[in-house]
């Protein structure tokens, strides 16, 4: 219930299409009740005098009258309301999926990086779409659905009990037998759908991964290994989908026979009331009754299936609001600090930094005065783009502290901080959109003069102009109809053009050819002085110029210099750069 509950307070930014959603679901329940309660005086006033030869049309003209006046009003409400209530119903699903889908794409963006290392793609993927789905289902049958049979129901059990109270209450006896019956297969409902939405997140992942890994699946001719792999994938999912089927056609049809069952045992009581004249039950009365108890059949039917569905929905509910709940990036501190510039320097004091699985930087201390060239090494893991991404605050550090001018990184505020930095990684990452468009990215309104200037700095002009549509040429989806240097030389011009004051290359140069390196060098050394750059990288040609070289390993940094300082003493660096030197030839 309590997830039931969160959802529905999801559309209630649209309470007034919601009122008139359930005043049209009142009116229309009332004008068909009204038609059905017009059996009881025709059967027991119209029929009988009609049948007994020389109608006195005098006598009958007022209740004619009335039972047609009746008819004609409930035939004039019942189409205009019938379609408010559709369409509004609709309206407010229809926006409350449009906010649910904004919410989840903010809480996405707002999440801190290791959530997003955390889970997979295809988890995140089908929370978004196929549980956003479902929970916006559970809306959609409430509104468009439960509301008028609610109504309906309501209404008719007034009307029966108007009609018979006797009749009505033997009706209800086999409720709590109904309400059971939904209970328990409601149960098992929302449980098999849990387990089968957990299925569907492997197979976005699977899928994911295939598409992903297309170039090496075929080199490896590992089609049919992933097909396999897929097709049991999808026969897990199968098997979970017909449990949910199952429970949803046992709760169906027990509550089918439950109601059959009422309504035979109705008809039989209520025809001996009627031959015995009890309790002022007639075969008008009893007309009346049975056509109102068909009525109400239909809504308690539709409210069964209904129920089941909101069931089955509520699962993708609870996965959706999992990512509601999710943790955001921490807000900034009441009194924080907003950053104009870089003007004495970076600290990291005594820094650490663990996932939760040991630690990954382990006491670093480190100052880097503005306008410096900076290169980090090491081998693999030892925890280069940990500290690159500990400096651009996509995670805090677990103890110790970065100073930007003398203030801790967390005391400055997020937005004016990232203001004055830029990251270029190893995977060159571009949107589906125009070259010029990517390059601007962030900055939509720099003047093109600017972007060119970006563009001739990185090495990307000269393949640019070469294409048909030049700067408005699409680079597809995450860039694929450009080679990869190309891809990292838009990505380095759109680092360039931010203007930052802190600069970092993250692996920035390794898919780029030995040309394309130096005319990137070129780009570095042009900034030198003016912007404060990182460079981590284990080529030779990206880091021997760098003002000092920082060597890692296991998390600490256990030797700094220039490259001919740390090349003429032994340790790892020299190591590194002797593995290096014949790629760097």
């Amino acid at each position: 219930m309590r997830d039931l509950v969160r959802t529905i307070r999801l559309s209630l930014s649209y309470r007034a299409a919601i009122s008139a959603t359930l005043v049209c679901a009142a009116l229309f329940s009332a004008s068909r009740y009204a038609k059905t309660w017009l059996a009881k005086p025709f059967l027991d006033e119209v029929v009988p005098a009609m049948s007994q030869g020389g109608i006195d049309w005098a006598a009958l003209a007022p209740r004619l009258w009335e039972i047609g006046t009746i008819l004609a009003l409930t035939l004039v409400v019942t189409p205009p309301v019938m379609f408010l209530r559709l369409y509004l119903a609709n309206w407010v699903v229809g926006r409350t999926r449009q906010d649910v889908d904004q919410r989840v794409a903010r809480k996405f963006l707002s999440a801190p990086l290791r959530l997003h290392r955390g889970e997979a793609s295809g988890e995140l993927l089908s929370r978004a779409l196929t549980d956003a789905q479902l929970a916006c289902r559970t809306l959609e049958v409430l509104y468009k659905d439960v509301v008028e049979d609610f109504m309906l129901l309501v209404g008719g059990v007034i009307a029966m009990f108007l009609l018979s109270w006797q009749l009505s209450l033997l009706s209800m006896t086999t409720m709590p037998i109904l309400l059971g019956v939904l209970a328990y297969f409601g149960n098992q409902i929302q449980k098999k759908t849990q387990r089968r939405q957990e299925t569907q997140s492997d197979l976005s992942q699977r899928l994911i991964a295939i598409l992903s890994g297309i170039k090496v699946i075929k080199a490896f001719r590992g089609e049919e290994v992933e097909l396999a792999a897929f097709g049991r994938e999808t026969q897990t999912y199968f098997r979970r989908h017909m449990k949910v089927i199952f429970n949803r056609a046992m709760a169906k049809t027990t509550s089918e026979s439950v109601n059959q069952l009422v309504g035979a045992l109705i008809l039989g009581v209520g025809t001996y009331f009627a031959l015995n004249r009890m309790f002022d039950v007639t075969f008008g009365t009893l007309g009346a009754f049975a056509l109102m108890l068909v009525q109400v059949y239909k809504p308690i039917k539709s409210l069964t299936i209904s129920f089941t569905t909101i069931m089955e929905s509520n699962a993708g509910a609870q996965r959706l609001f999992e990512v509601f709940d999710m943790e955001e990036e921490p807000p900034d501190r009441p009194d924080a600090k907003t950053m104009t510039g870089l003007m004495r320097g970076i600290r990291f004091r005594d820094v650490h930094f663990d996932y939760g699985q040991g630690a990954i930087l382990a006491g670093i201390d480190l100052e880097v005065k503005p306008g410096e060239v900076i290169a980090i090494v090491g081998r693999t893991g030892t925890g280069k783009s940990t500290l690159m991404d500990l400096l651009l605050r996509f995670h805090d550090p677990t103890q110790g502290r970065i100073e930007i001018d003398g203030v801790d990184l967390r005391d400055l505020k997020r937005k004016s901080f990232l203001d004055h930095v830029a990251v270029v990684t190893q995977e060159p990452f571009l949107f589906d959109a125009s070259i010029l468009e990517n390059i601007r990215y962030g900055k939509p309104d720099v003047p093109f003069e600017k972007v060119r200037a970006a563009a001739i700095a990185a090495s990307a002009e000269e393949f640019i102009d070469e294409l048909p549509q030049g700067y408005d040429t699409p680079v597809g989806e995450f860039g694929l109809r450009l080679s990869g240097g190309q891809r990292q030389r838009i990505t380095i011009a759109r680092a360039i053009l931010a203007d930052p004051a802190i600069l970092v290359f993250d692996e920035a140069t390794s898919s780029l050819d030995a040309k394309t390196e130096r005319a990137v060098q070129l780009a570095i050394e042009s900034l030198r002085g003016q912007r404060t750059i990182f460079l981590v990288a284990h080529r030779l040609t990206t880091i021997r110029h760098a003002d000092r070289i920082v060597v890692l390993d296991q998390g600490r940094i256990v030797d700094i210099g220039d490259h001919e300082t740390l090349l003429a003493r032994p340790g790892i660096y020299r190591e590194l750069i002797g593995a290096d030197r014949p790629s760097a030839a």
